[in-house]
C-alpha cells in the first residue's frame, strides 16, 4: 500500500507520517528530501525559492516501492492508494511558518493554499480530509488507521474561506 501525507506546509504532515510509519511498520519517504537527493527536478525557481519538480523521474523512482507513506505538500499528485489531507487553521500555520524562518511572500502564498483547499482540491483517488486544529498527532493517527480500515472517504470538511477572506484580498 501506497499513502500520500499531503497538505500546506505547517500542518504536522511530518510529524503525523513518522508515528503513522512507526505503528504500520511502513517506510516514510520525505518527497523533498528524496527529489533533492536524487536530482529529481528540472530547476531551481529563486522566486519561488523551490525546485521544479520533475514528476515523470519522480513516479519512475518511486513505483516499486510498497507498504510506504509519501511524506510532502506534493504527494498527493503521486500514484498512491490513499491520500490523506491534513488541514490547520491558517493562524497556526502563519504562526509555525515564521517559527521556521518563512519569508513573508512564502507565508502568505501557504496560507492561502490552505484558505483556498489547493492540495484538496488537487488530490484524486481515495481521499480522506482531516482537520488537524487543536488535535494531538496520536489522534490524527488514529483517525487515519481507522479511516484506511474501513476505506473511509471524507473531503470537503474543513472551510476556511468565510473566516480568512481578509487574507485573500
Amino acid at each position: 500500500m501506497k499513502i500520500a501525507i499531503t497538505g500546506t506546509p505547517g500542518v504536522g504532515k511530518t510529524t503525523v507520517s513518522k508515528i503513522l510509519g512507526e505503528r504500520l511498520g511502513f517506510k516514510v519517504i520525505d518527497i523533498t528530501d528524496f527529489v533533492k537527493k536524487n536530482k529529481l527536478y528540472k530547476e531551481y525557481v529563486e522566486e519561488m525559492d523551490s525546485f521544479l519538480i520533475d514528476f515523470e523521474k519522480l513516479k519512475k523512482a518511486l513505483e516499486k516501492e510498497d507498504n510506504v507513506i509519501f511524506d510532502g505538500h506534493i504527494s498527493h499528485l503521486l500514484d498512491v492508494d490513499y491520500t490523506i489531507v491534513l488541514r490547520c487553521d491558517p493562524k497556526i500555520i502563519e504562526k509555525r511558518l515564521k517559527e521556521r524562518g518563512y519569508s513573508e511572500k512564502k507565508i502568505l502564498e501557504n496560507v492561502q493554499a490552505e484558505i483556498l483547499d489547493v492540495c484538496l482540491c488537487e488530490s484524486k483517488g481515495k481521499v480522506y480530509e482531516i482537520d488537524t486544529t487543536n488535535k494531538k498527532p496520536e489522534e490524527i493517527v488514529e483517525e487515519i488507521i481507522s479511516a484506511i480500515k474501513e476505506g473511509k472517504e471524507k473531503k470537503g470538511v474543513v472551510n476556511w474561506l468565510e473566516k480568512y477572506f481578509d487574507y485573500l484580498i
